[in-house]
């Protein structure tokens, strides 16, 4: 399998001059996503379509909560981010809600002064997903494949629904392997890639 580097998405072919700042249409470029004006909402670049983010005051919290769960479980020579800035194979840029980051490629990425870091580098992609996002295809489906493409080595989603649940995949080959789905107060005990034990129910509240 080919491995792609950094300077072959990041200083490469997906720069352009067009400038398209609906995000019902496209193709968009890094470029473009980085001449969209500062207006308070963040977006994500998702196979050339600038997609807005939609937080909350429940998903922030509920960002937060895993945020302290987690910490104290990351390993030596990583470190919990989120959101960050993740750059796929094929030029699109995904901000995970918590990323679990190699701390020599996050030095080895500010030396370069590099766009982003990529999948190789995430250890860990964590997304909350709240069910009246519009959002829920690409996180369901679109970034568990994307995500797997990339080298992301374990990706969980957390879905705030009445009922909450978490689901967790684990990188085999180039394809997710789902390992755990747990709703409620079922508790969520992991030991790879971090030794936790949790329920949904305490991500929101």
């Amino acid at each position: 399998m080919q491995t792609l580097r950094p300077t072959d998405w990041v200083k490469g072919t997906f720069m352009s001059a067009a400038h398209d700042y609906g995000y019902d249409r496209g193709p968009n470029t890094i470029a473009d996503l980085d001449a969209l004006p500062d207006e308070g909402k963040g977006y994500e670049l998702v196979h050339g379509w600038l997609i807005p983010l939609s937080p909350s005051v429940v998903h922030d919290e509920a960002v937060e909560d895993l945020r302290a769960l987690l910490a104290p479980a990351v390993p030596g020579g990583f470190v919990l981010r989120g959101p960050y800035d993740v750059q796929m194979p094929d030029g699109s840029i995904y901000k995970p809600d918590l990323a679990v980051i190699d701390v020599e490629a996050i030095g080895e990425a500010r030396r370069e002064d590099r766009r982003a870091i990529i999948g190789l580098d995430v250890l860990l992609a964590v997304e909350v997903q709240r069910p009246e996002s519009g959002s829920r295809n690409t996180v369901h489906f679109t970034k568990v494949r994307d995500y797997a493409l990339a080298g992301v080595q374990h990706y969980w989603i957390v879905d705030l629904a009445d009922v909450p649940a978490l689901t967790a995949y684990r990188l085999e080959g180039r394809e997710y392997k789902q390992v755990l789905h747990v709703t409620g107060d079922e508790a969520a005990t992991l030991d790879d890639p971090l030794s936790v034990s949790f329920t949904p129910a305490q991500v929101t509240g």
